[in-house]
Formats: structure tokens, sequence, C-alpha cells
């Protein structure tokens, strides 16, 4: 009896994972490693401004535009705001997300394929402001071929927000 052999046998698989969502004392928490990060990164700016004064702003806004991505695409459709993502350098192994009622936060890893092989791995920030209030609670996600999808329904007028 012969093997069964698959026509797309050689195309490699389309790989699908489930980012998890982060409440409470855990979404803080992210959140405070990304306004820890964006300090780090404007105090660097301006020590490599040699302490220029009255740039605090611009530098504050440039540290955010290096750290934080921006590319995430919101769609409203009916009661559901749809969240699309392109992150061609990102793993989909371990990635967190934190759904506020105005806003949209990811972290993800990204892979460097370095000459020598070696890999190094560092974190990805995504951030999206909303357009409309949403329900955190009726997020959902998946990453798969380095595209994430974010389903989130929008919030109900007058039903209480976290």
């Amino acid at each position: 009896m012969s093997a069964t052999k698959l026509v797309f046998s050689s195309l490699p698989a389309s790989t699908l994972t489930t980012p998890s969502f982060l409440v409470g004392r855990e979404a803080e928490d992210l959140e405070q490693a990304v306004a820890n990060r964006v300090r780090e990164r404007a105090q660097l700016l301006f020590e490599q401004s040699l302490g220029a004064p009255g740039n605090d702003e611009a530098n504050w806004l440039r540290a955010e535009s290096d750290i934080l991505r921006t590319n995430i695409e919101v769609r409203e459709s009916g009661t559901w705001l749809s969240l699309r993502a392109a992150i061609p350098d990102a793993s989909g192994q371990g990635m967190q997300i934190v759904v506020k009622p105005r806003c949209v936060l990811v972290r993800a890893t990204q892979i460097k394929n370095e000459p020598s092989t070696r890999q190094d791995q560092d974190e990805i920030f995504l951030v999206a402001n909303l357009p409309v209030e949403v329900d955190p609670p009726s997020a959902a996600a998946s990453f798969r071929d380095h595209n994430l999808l974010l389903m989130i329904k929008k919030a109900q007028p007058g039903k209480a927000l976290e």
C-alpha cells in the first residue's frame, strides 16, 4: 500500500496562533512597560541633543513613533470593529493584547535573522486609538501568516465600561 501524497506538500503550512488578552494588573504592567520604553527613548534623544532645552514634546513624540507602530487598520461594520495589522517581522508566539474602551495595545515578539543564522528577539508594540468605544471582553483575535485580525464589539450606549 502506498503512502498518501499531499498535492501541495512543498508549501509551508499556514500557522495560526491565538494571542492572549491581558486584563487587570497584567494589562497595567504592559502599559507601564511601554511607557517606560518611551520615557527611556525620550531621555536618550534628550541626551543626544546635548541636553538642549525646549525639545521635551518633540523628543517624546519622536520616542513614541520610534517605539510604537500605528499600522493597524480599523474598520467599522455594524456593531463590530475590525482591526487588521500586517506584522511581517513578528512571531505569533506569546503575542499579548490589551483592549481598553478607546484603545488597543499589542505586544509581539520580533524575529531578526542575521547572517550568522543567530536569531535575536525583540519586542514590537502596536497601538490603535479607536474611533468609538468598544466592549473589551467581547474581543477575539487570531494571528496567521504574519497578519493580526482583531474583532471587538462596539459598546452599547449607556453600558458601563471597564
